[in-house]
């Protein structure tokens, strides 16, 4: 009993070791991937493999095949990049902004010091002249 414990204790061990390098491996395969779709050429890829079958759709005159084709195929298609691209500007621009939020509290905190210090010397200077 004691030897069955310890070897499904092992199992679990390894099975944790493996799922965490799976894990390690599908992030590695979704960055790879995001990275290579999420960019404008991939966007204007995608319009031409949609338009591939635009005419079919228009052709077929059937308003549903034509809506079918506009929201299934083209929207979905071409605004995956789009939308990563975007994303991924949205972030460097959050980035920015918080650097430059960093900096200015940076600047109000040293601004904050020197006018305390001012204020200390002021007093001093108060007190050395009421002592005459």
């Amino acid at each position: 009993m004691d030897a069955w414990f310890r070897l499904c204790s092992d199992c679990v061990v390894v099975l944790k070791m493996l799922a965490r390098k799976l894990q390690l491996v599908n992030r590695k395969i979704a960055l790879l991937i995001t990275d290579k779709v999420g960019t404008m050429g991939c966007a204007y890829l995608f319009v031409v493999l949609a338009l591939i079958s635009f005419p079919e759709a228009a052709m077929s005159h059937d308003p549903l095949k034509i809506v079918s084709w506009i929201a299934q195929t083209f929207l979905q298609l071409v605004l995956l990049p789009i939308i990563i691209v975007g994303q991924n500007i949205q972030g460097k621009v959050a980035v920015q902004q918080a650097d430059t939020d960093r900096e200015t509290l940076s600047a109000i905190r040293e601004m904050a010091t020197e006018i305390r210090d001012l204020g200390r010397q002021h007093n001093r200077i108060l007190a050395d002249l009421e002592g005459r």
